[in-house]
């Protein structure tokens, strides 16, 4: 650069660095936990570790984790343990393709979306959903994903809130992390063939079932009622072709 007086060159100031926001600082944070995370832990551990780490990454009231094939979703986990009672879950299941923010997770792109953008607080009210799960939960404001693991899985994630929405920054944060998870998902694959054979719960059930925990322990853990566990253990036994919990627990992790 020349100087306008003497015509002399002057050296070029050096380009400064940009300065990351805190909400960019916030958010690398946030995913190499998640890398960690994720690729550390086996299928059966890592849904009940990850979900705490979501609440805390997309602030929430509570967390539902839905799991399943392309037709049956099931509420698979929630944080914290016991969110949803056995008959909410139940419901959730069967009303899910009504609730426009729950079918698009499940069924459409999954890319992340709060329930404001999709329609109105009175429209919200009048779904099944809220009169016999969301409204229950005081779950007034939420944001979902969906994963597509592979052609015959599909997980979806609800981050649901009492008050204030889900700024564009968790917005954000939640579609930074879905094709995260989406890859870890796809990781495990299957692996193990008998998973084919039965549900996700009940696949989480056999898990837990493998631990050592009791009936009692694997129905708080997974937020749902002993009655619950024994009946998905029946419908398991029946599957693997096994008689007891100690077959059924060799079996699975032969």
């Amino acid at each position: 650069m020349l100087s306008p007086a003497d015509g002399r060159s002057r050296p070029r100031p050096a380009p400064t660095a940009r300065i990351p926001t805190p909400g960019e600082v916030g958010l690398r944070r946030i995913l190499a936990v998640a890398d960690v995370l994720l690729g550390g832990m086996e299928e059966g551990e890592l849904v009940e570790h990850l979900l705490p780490v979501l609440r805390r990454a997309v602030p929430a009231d509570s967390v539902l984790w839905l799991a399943g094939d392309r037709q049956h979703p099931t509420v698979w986990h929630t944080a914290p343990a016991g969110a949803l009672t056995a008959e909410q879950a139940a419901a959730l299941e069967a009303q899910y393709t009504l609730d426009p923010l729950l079918a698009r997770a499940w069924a459409g792109s999954g890319g992340a979306i709060r329930r404001s953008d999709l329609h109105t607080d009175p429209e919200f009210r009048r779904l099944p959903t809220f009169e016999t799960v969301f409204g229950p939960l005081h779950a007034r404001r939420q944001l979902a994903i969906g994963m597509h693991p592979d052609d015959s899985r599909r997980v979806a994630v609800v981050f649901n809130r009492r008050a204030s929405d889900f700024a564009q920054h968790d917005v954000a944060v939640a579609e930074a992390l879905r094709p995260r998870i989406t890859r870890a998902l796809a990781r495990f694959g299957t692996a193990n063939p008998r998973r084919e054979k039965v549900s996700p719960r009940e696949a989480d059930v056999l898990d837990l079932l493998c631990r050592g925990l009791t009936d009692r322990q694997i129905a708080t853990r997974l937020g749902i009622s002993p009655r619950t566990v024994d009946k998905h253990l029946e419908h398991a036994y029946v599957k693997l072709g096994v008689r007891c919990r100690v077959q059924a627990a060799t079996r699975w992790q032969s």
